[in-house]
């Protein structure tokens, strides 16, 4: 049998003349099962030698016959579930919610129930199926700590003409933020390529080597320490704004992964380095929000501007922040 070649039924002739165990046997022929999957299927008896279960600690001799036989995954399954949706605009073909802060989008590697994917099921069973299964109705996405608007379509016209307006840049996207500082100048452009970190492939970074990515920023209101701005993404790449402000020295507040939750103060003096102490207490996530979508509708032939008001706590720290500068 080839390393490269697995399949759910095998069986393997020990030809060799050899003492050794079970476990440590298959684990040098069968490349891509763990030894802890096969630790397991030999407990679970779909692993035998001569049809006989045995331990992994099982000593091999020559010409046992070792079986082999690899139950098919689990079928997953979104499940519908009751949830508080923030529906902001509905027609025939598209719904939009303001999606809240710490609400995973899609199911996931462990984390297959209580996603936004099933409050849509018990909402509407009316979904493209483009997605697959695990993703119905999901035109683009947002981070599970990004609020703001999110586009579901209903059907799978809907959703390749929707997708198409967002691979060919015709749709308006506008975030708004609260980044560490005060930008200068005061409205500008970052055009800088985005690629996975070659340090920590979970993490997104500038690269020569990275996808174009464009986003265009502009300064609402400065607390001093701490600015609101508006964010337009002129690309749609992963963890965008964060790395592109984080890129020009103003990292969004809250952004653990990003830089934005280990800000030093001590420069600011005590007055702000209490008040940025204060900020980062409050501020559980990014302070990042999707504020606006605007594009032409594919079936109305008409404008839609879709907006989503700001969340509670983005608002509840701006407050905070407008009193401290009285």
């Amino acid at each position: 049998m080839s390393d490269n070649q697995l399949k759910n039924e095998m069986t393997i002739l020990v030809s060799d003349d050899v003492d050794i165990r079970l476990d440590v046997f298959l684990a040098g022929k069968v490349k891509k099962l763990s030894r802890s999957k096969i630790h397991d299927l030999i407990l679970s008896g779909d692993i035998k030698v001569n049809n006989d279960q045995c331990k992994p600690s099982h000593r091999l001799k020559s010409h046992d016959l070792v079986s082999v036989s690899i139950p098919p995954p689990p079928t997953l399954e979104v499940v519908p579930e009751e949830m508080s949706l923030s529906i902001i605009y509905e027609d025939d073909f598209y719904l939009a919610l303001n999606k809240p802060r710490g609400l995973v989008v899609h199911p996931g590697a462990g984390n297959y129930q209580g996603t936004l994917v099933s409050g849509l099921l018990n909402y509407t069973e009316n979904l493209s199926a483009i997605g697959g299964k695990m993703r119905p109705g999901l035109v683009h996405r947002l981070d599970k700590d990004t609020s703001g608007v999110l586009i579901v379509a209903k059907t799978d016209e809907a959703h390749w003409k929707l997708g198409k307006l967002f691979s060919d840049r015709q749709i308006y996207k506008e975030y708004r933020a609260l980044v560490w500082g005060v930008p200068y100048p005061e409205t500008g452009v970052i055009e800088a390529a985005l690629g996975r970190d070659s340090l920590n492939r979970k993490k997104i970074a500038v690269c020569d080597t990275g996808k174009f990515a464009r986003s265009r920023y502009e300064l609402i209101e400065s607390y001093e320490i701490i600015s609101h701005v508006k964010v337009i993404i002129e690309t749609g790449r992963t963890h965008q704004i964060r790395v592109h402000m984080l890129s020009i020295g103003h990292p969004v507040v809250g952004d653990k992964i990003y830089g934005g939750g280990k800000r030093s103060f001590s420069s600011f003096g005590k007055k702000y380095s209490d008040l940025g102490k204060i900020v980062i207490a409050r501020a559980e996530r990014q302070m990042l929000h999707a504020y606006c979508i605007r594009f032409t509708h594919p079936f109305l032939n008409k404008e839609i501007e879709i907006v989503a008001p700001l969340a509670q706590d983005f608002v509840e720290i701006s407050e905070l922040l407008q009193k401290q500068m009285v």
